[in-house]
């Protein structure tokens, strides 16, 4: 069959009863795998959409699959903040298709395409939702690899707008293990392919590389900055300078095109856009509590309400499985809601799964234990642990010389003093460069920070961010902000044409 047939064959849908119980009622959506299209259930009369297969497609092995796999991994999501697929089949002219939740409402696309730039209280919402979903669908080891504006769907539900659902995981890579079966699932993509939309690509996807959740977190950052400048960092005709771009160049500052873009948010787009992953977010979860704090410290809440993103009600509800796979609980939320700084969520989200609270309890209950033994055994008093610091500048009080037996002086000099490590108060800044001699300075005060490339040792600070400009003969470098609460590196490419 051609690929008009094809088509007529694809048309045809409208108005007919698939497998008697879908009616076609209308083509919504039209994609390269398939279209999609409105349907009602015969018997509960109720609107879905469904999304069939091309037919030469379905005809395509690599494509069925990665078809399949979409539907499978949207199905085991159950979080209300992506689209929900309860059915798949097959129809009698041999298209696949799969059935899923009708959303009523527009893409973020379109309202981007109609408002330009949008409220802050607005992409705070949809990047806060956009966050609790992903976090949940990266704890069950799928990633989206193809996260835009087009992917997003923004609708009202139960008199909550925007309200995200976000859809297509055609591309998703699946990480872990199926639950019900211990093969690792066969890769659909051969090595150094690339798949996604380029405007919203990470580095290590533009680069063919493979990628981790830390892709996501870079395409959420590109729709973050679209959301409140109006545009995309990286834009060209040729789709490969689109790809050279994200992986060498930097971008401009939102607030150097919106110049109400608050310093904080900067920050915080401009860390979702590292070059590096391991630069970014770790999680989700922490790119979600950056948002939480942008939400309080400028007063959104008098505009908007996210009370709702912080509700258990927004993520899958618990069942049997592995902690790791629940995703987003109604206590990681109530966590979030109090923890103090990203680093403080960081540092109990480690002790989710509890494996490593039970490891603590063990050594700490065989190391009391032991010492309560040794005690007993020497026949010593109970157990005190001194810490030697001095409290207040009072002087420290000294034992009499013949307090200690001889046998008690040799047990002291053979005993290692207790070493307490402080938490480092700085960050350690490096930027390298192919070309020496570029001044690193402070854009705000004029100040020189070290001549790259080199190191430097910067005061650390939770929230803080510094602007960083780069002076080199007559290069033309884009400034960047860095954040002041983890160390950085910062490559610097510079050409004969100019800077980068």
């Amino acid at each position: 069959m051609n690929t008009n047939n094809s088509f007529e064959v694809e048309e045809k849908y409208i108005g007919v009863v698939i497998n008697q119980r879908y009616k076609i009622l209308k083509r919504i959506g039209i994609g390269g795998m398939g279209n999609v299209y409105l349907a009602e259930h015969e018997i509960l009369h109720k609107k879905v959409a469904i999304k069939i297969l091309h037919f030469e497609q379905s005809k395509r092995k690599d494509t069925l699959e990665r078809f399949k796999r979409e539907a499978i991994a949207a199905s085991n999501m159950g979080q209300a903040n992506i689209v929900d697929v309860t059915d798949f089949g097959y129809t009698d002219e041999g298209n696949a298709y799969f059935v899923m939740e009708f959303v009523e409402g527009s893409s973020l696309a379109e309202i981007i395409k109609n408002q330009k730039v949008l409220p802050l209280e607005f992409a705070v919402s949809v990047a806060s939702q956009i966050s609790v979903a992903l976090y949940s669908a990266h704890g069950k080891g799928i990633i989206h690899r193809d996260l835009k504006p087009e992917n997003i769907l923004i609708t009202e539900k139960d008199g909550i707008y925007p309200f995200v659902k976000i859809v297509d995981f055609g591309i998703s890579k699946i990480l872990h293990d199926e639950v019900n079966n211990k093969e690792r699932p066969k890769t659909l993509t051969k090595s150094g392919a690339i798949f996604g939309t380029p405007e919203y690509m990470s580095p290590e996807q533009a680069g063919g590389n493979s990628v981790e959740p830390s892709s996501d977190i870079y395409s959420l950052g590109i729709i973050i900055y679209e959301m409140v400048t109006g545009r995309i960092p990286f834009s060209d005709n040729n789709y490969m300078k689109v790809l050279h771009k994200h992986q060498y160049e930097f971008p401009d500052l939102p607030s150097s095109i919106n110049n109400s873009v608050p310093t904080d948010v900067d920050a915080l787009i401009m860390k979702c856009l590292e070059k590096k992953p391991f630069n970014r977010y770790g999680t989700m979860l922490l790119l979600l509590a950056d948002l939480k704090k942008v939400y309080l410290n400028h007063n959104l809440e008098r505009k908007l309400s996210l009370a709702f993103v912080f509700n258990s009600g927004t993520v899958a509800s618990e069942s049997g499985q592995n902690a790791a796979e629940q995703g987003l609980s109604g206590q990681d939320i109530i966590r979030l809601l109090n923890a103090e700084s990203a680093a403080d969520v960081e540092f109990k989200e480690g002790l989710r799964t509890g494996k490593v609270l039970k490891v603590a309890v063990f050594f700490f209950v065989l190391i009391v234990g032991g010492f309560l033994i040794y005690s007993f055994i020497n026949k010593h008093k109970s157990p005190v642990v001194v810490i030697n610091e001095k409290i207040n500048n009072m002087p420290e009080e000294k034992e009499a010389p013949d307090v200690e037996s001889p046998d008690e002086k040799i047990k002291k000099k053979k005993e290692k003093p207790i070493q307490y490590v402080k938490k480092s108060k700085n960050i350690n800044l490096t930027v390298n460069s192919n070309m020496k001699g570029v001044r690193v300075y402070d854009k705000d005060t004029g100040k020189t920070v070290c001549i790259a490339p080199c190191s430097k040792k910067l005061p650390k600070q939770d929230g803080g961010v510094l602007l960083l400009g780069f002076e080199y003969d007559d290069f033309s470098i884009k400034p960047m902000a860095i954040t002041l609460d983890k160390d950085m590196i910062v490559n610097l490419n510079l050409k004969t044409s100019g800077g980068e």
